[in-house]
């Protein structure tokens, strides 16, 4: 079933039911991101077992190489 959550400060509509599934959903690079659930920062080896509830808010921080 599909909920509303806050991803990036912006609506959106996931039938994810997991941080890690959410990661795959959006399609950002895994390696390349920092995630914090509802301003507590979840570390990577947690999102598998990390449910995703409505109305949560999410920010995926990408962090850019080069120089």
């Amino acid at each position: 079933k599909s909920m509303q959550i806050i991803l990036n400060g912006e609506s959106y509509t996931t039938t994810a039911q997991s941080i890690a599934e959410l990661i795959k959903e959006v399609g950002v690079k895994e390696k390349m991101i920092a995630l914090a659930q509802n301003t507590a920062v979840i570390q990577a080896k947690d999102w598998d077992s990390t449910p995703l509830c409505e109305n949560d808010e999410i920010e995926i921080l990408q962090f850019m190489g080069g120089g």
